[in-house]
């Protein structure tokens, strides 16, 4: 193909190419051509070879994307979960409300998708779209479904994709789905490519999802404003032998298990936070432990962490004369207040 076909064919993809006389018998050229630059020639010849590449991958992901698939309507109840769970059912959720109310009044514009069963004939696994599916259960209407032959693997990753690209998936559902993943036999890079992380991002839910017990996670909830800052510092927060009798304590309170996902993290973080150690440890607005305070008769002690803080001794350093002027000044106005 010519180039100016190539061209044509990039900015008009329904357009014929060029008759064949047109190609063989083009028209006659200026007398005198404008020059262009060696260097531009091959600029733009390499920038056709580009676009023309480019087309070429659109054509062959659309074909991918219409073979073998279809669009249909699906009886509910036909339709088992996942064989690997990523996220919370929570039927407070006001996102999934909101889910619901659309699809009632515009109609379920996205379809869910699943595979036959691999199991049970007739019937179908979803590979992603739950809440979708939820909706269409609560609603009591079928739901609109892609049907597409997929291996485990290609289920884990359609399923992880999708919760990357909608970006609705709390750090600790993250963390869980990476464990359920792992639990059921999926090595490290099927982890890396369902959840489009890097391995050590990967390492840092396991560590939490592992470190945490099961059944405190479920009771806390998707806690979507709690990120990976504060739940790796519960997983600190926890390894003190006092933490095991305050946390059953507090999941058996009719207030905590009453509250919303991220007050039931707050109130968590809060009560194992003072255990023990109460006074002894000052923890930044992410609730990492920074300053470690030790306090005696005639001395005070304040070891900070600089890996969490880094350079903030030197700056507590530099602030010294600031802080020693502003406590006497403060002191000295209570003793006069005293002696009047």
């Amino acid at each position: 193909m010519k180039r100016k076909d190539t061209i044509r064919e990039l900015l008009n993809p329904a357009a014929p190419a060029a008759p064949a006389s047109e190609a063989e018998n083009p028209p006659k050229q200026p007398a005198h051509p404008e020059r262009t630059g060696a260097g531009a020639v091959r600029l733009m010849g390499i920038s056709l070879q580009k676009l023309s590449a480019d087309a070429e991958t659109g054509r062959a992901l659309r074909s991918q994307l219409t073979a073998g698939a279809s669009v249909v309507e699906l009886e509910t109840e036909l339709i088992e979960p996942s064989f690997v769970l990523d996220r919370f059912s929570q039927s407070d959720d006001k996102a999934f409300q909101d889910l619901v109310t659309s699809i009632k009044t515009h109609g379920q514009q996205v379809p869910i998708l699943v595979r036959p069963h691999p199991e049970k004939p007739g019937r179908y696994q979803i590979g992603y779209g739950h809440r979708r599916l939820r909706a269409a259960i609560v609603l009591r209407q079928k739901v609109r479904a892609v049907v597409r032959e997929m291996t485990n693997t290609e289920v884990v990753i359609a399923q992880g994709k999708e919760n990357s690209e909608r970006r609705d998936l709390s750090f600790i559902e993250r963390a869980l789905f990476a464990r359920n993943l792992e639990d059921t036999g999926f090595d490290r890079s099927t982890l890396i490519a369902a959840l489009s992380l890097d391995k050590t991002e990967i390492a840092r839910l396991l560590t939490v999802a592992r470190a945490i017990p099961v059944e405190v996670i479920y009771a806390i909830g998707p806690a979507p404003k709690a990120g990976r800052p504060r739940w790796m510092a519960l997983v600190e927060l926890l390894q003190a032998k006092e933490c095991q009798r305050i946390v059953e304590t507090l999941l058996a309170d009719p207030g905590f298990r009453q509250a919303d996902t991220d007050s039931r993290f707050a109130k968590l973080f809060a009560a194992v936070s003072s255990q023990g150690e109460a006074g002894s440890t000052w923890r930044d607005p992410l609730g990492r432990p920074v300053v470690r305070i030790e306090q005696a008769k005639t001395k005070t002690r304040f070891t900070i962490d600089e890996k969490l803080a880094p350079r903030f001794g030197s700056f507590l350093t530099e602030k010294l004369d600031e802080l020693y002027a502003a406590f006497s000044k403060g002191r000295d106005g209570h003793q006069r207040a005293e002696g009047a």
